[in-house]
């Protein structure tokens, strides 16, 4: 009877230690950042669904555009994008989709018509092409990018539900020559060389709302055409995203040989619109 008292004295001093380990533990890792949650975001098979609207205008008048990405992780990045542009009932051309992995660009609509027997045009190839999930210049599916905007936070407030979860609005001004230097997306985007004069000084004012979780439920942008002397010339863009199932299962098979023009091929074709 001693014995087995003096074992369970044991086991209950070694359930409450480690149950006082995993409380510390709890409390020295805290709530999560949202770069950190991102990361956790970044596995096999694994991804998230955006749907945009784009404005733009000057004086004249404006005009707007819509897409819809499905976006797969792995490996800690983005792998692969499925990109549908949105055309309005009345356009008599087929909308366009990209895909894009890692060196290639697959392309479907009026922008690539495909030669018959095909599904696919191969739109570009080179090893420098990488999918990327971003929107009006924020890059979302890069950690270290989405910390640096944040960095530019000039104030929160409650945001209201997105996605089913509460949200925080986080809201800044970030420079193009900042984002050059900090966001693969937008490198990408903007070209080789980074931005000089009157662009590197362009501002995109930004907004993320952000959930309990920490993920990027929406994201709007707007920025302004600027001229020389750093005035307005009344041009203006406005890019408001919608980000929806992080998490969810995701599969984005590369198009076969079988299904695919070769850009020799769909560019001679004789619906070609580059031809």
């Amino acid at each position: 009877m001693r014995r087995w008292i003096a074992t369970m004295a044991v086991a209950v001093t070694a359930s409450v230690a480690v149950t006082g380990l995993g409380a510390a533990a709890d409390a020295q890792t805290g709530p999560i950042s949202p770069a950190d949650a991102l990361r956790r975001q970044l596995v096999e098979n694994r991804g998230v669904a955006m749907s945009e609207v784009t404005t733009w205008g000057r004086d004249w008048g404006k005009d707007s555009s819509r897409r819809k990405t499905r976006t797969e992780f792995g490996k800690g990045t983005v792998t692969a994008t499925d990109v549908r542009h949105i055309d309005r009932s009345d356009d008599p051309q087929s909308p366009v989709r990209f895909l894009t992995f890692t060196g290639r660009t697959y392309c479907q609509g009026w922008i690539c018509p495909v030669p018959e027997g095909k599904t696919w045009v191969l739109f570009y190839e080179d090893e420098k092409t990488r999918p990327f999930l971003e929107s009006g210049g924020i890059d979302l599916g890069d950690p270290a990018a989405l910390q640096a905007v944040l960095t530019t936070t000039e104030a929160k407030r409650p945001g209201g539900v997105y996605d089913d979860t509460p949200t925080t609005i986080h809201q800044g001004t970030i420079t193009y020559a900042q984002l050059y230097k900090t966001s693969p997306a937008f490198r990408d985007q903007y070209g080789k060389k980074p931005p000089t004069g009157r662009d590197a000084k362009t501002k995109v004012s930004w907004r993320l709302w952000l959930g309990k979780d920490q993920l990027v439920r929406r994201v709007q942008t707007s920025w302004t055409e600027l001229v020389a002397n750093g005035t307005s010339v009344g041009g203006f863009h406005v890019v408001d995203a919608r980000l929806t199932g992080w998490g969810a299962k995701t599969d984005l098979p590369v198009p076969s040989a079988d299904e695919t023009a070769e850009q020799d091929e769909w560019k001679d074709s004789p619906k070609s619109s580059l031809s």
